[in-house]
This record gives C-alpha cells, structure tokens and sequence, in this order.
C-alpha cells in the first residue's frame, strides 16, 4: 500500500460563485465573510465554497458543514474524495449550495473536516440591517 502523507488546508474561501475557467484558472466572484438581510429567516440566494488542499499524498475523505451559530445544527453538509498523486499536488474543492436559510442573525460556522477530523472552521457572519429613517 502507497505511503499516505496527511494534505495541509492552504485556505477555504466564501464567494457568491466559483468558475473553472479555460487552461485550469479559477475564478472567484463576490468574496465575503458577512451576509446581510433585513429579516429572518433569511435565505442567501448562493454560497459557495473553495478549499484548496496540499503537500499531501494518497486518498482522503473531506466533508465541509455550515453549522448553526450553536455548531448543533448541521445546515449544509458536502462530502468528497480527494487523491494527492505527490506532494506538489494541489486538490480544490469547490462546493455550491443554493438557497441556504439562515433563520437567526449569529455567527455560523463553516467547518472541513479530513477523515473526520476537524482542521479548520471559518465563521460566518449573519446580520440583521435596520431600515434607515428618511424623516
């Protein structure tokens, strides 16, 4: 059996979309790390995410979950296999989720998981904007 090297979670980004463009280029539109609604529940239209794993080799499970604000509630929950050939492979992982509720105002958490356990977790702002008074 192949020698496997645990991969490193160079980053994980939050964006209104990703796109794999032509001769491997990925682009990013609409970076964030808050949501704002004027009322809740609120639902965000788009929310994707992009991990990108390194410096590891052979086959590992990942799961990416949107938490509630208490980590009780699993939101949304993704899974995949990733295969590092090499140490200089680099795997991205892009996930879409549409049409995500949100029903308090908080601090949502998006958590990656490797083989079940927790590399990182990003929060994720969720806030309430009052109306202005124009009187």
């Amino acid at each position: 059996m192949a020698e496997r090297t645990r991969p490193h979670l160079s980053f994980t980004l939050l964006c209104d979309d990703v796109r794999q463009e032509m001769g491997g280029k990925v682009s990013l539109m609409g970076i964030f790390e808050n949501i704002y609604s004027r009322s809740f529940p609120a639902v965000h239209p788009r929310l994707a995410t992009i991990n990108e794993w390194t410096d590891g080799t052979g086959e590992f499970d990942t799961t990416l979950r949107i938490l509630s604000p208490d980590r009780k509630i699993i939101i949304r929950e993704t899974m995949t296999r990733l295969k590092l050939t090499n140490a200089g492979s680099k795997h991205r992982d892009i996930s879409i989720h549409l049409n995500v509720e949100f029903k308090n105002p908080g601090t949502y958490w998006i958590e990656n998981y490797l083989d079940g356990i927790l590399v990182n977790s990003i929060p994720l702002n969720v806030l309430l904007i009052k109306e202005k008074s124009f009187h």
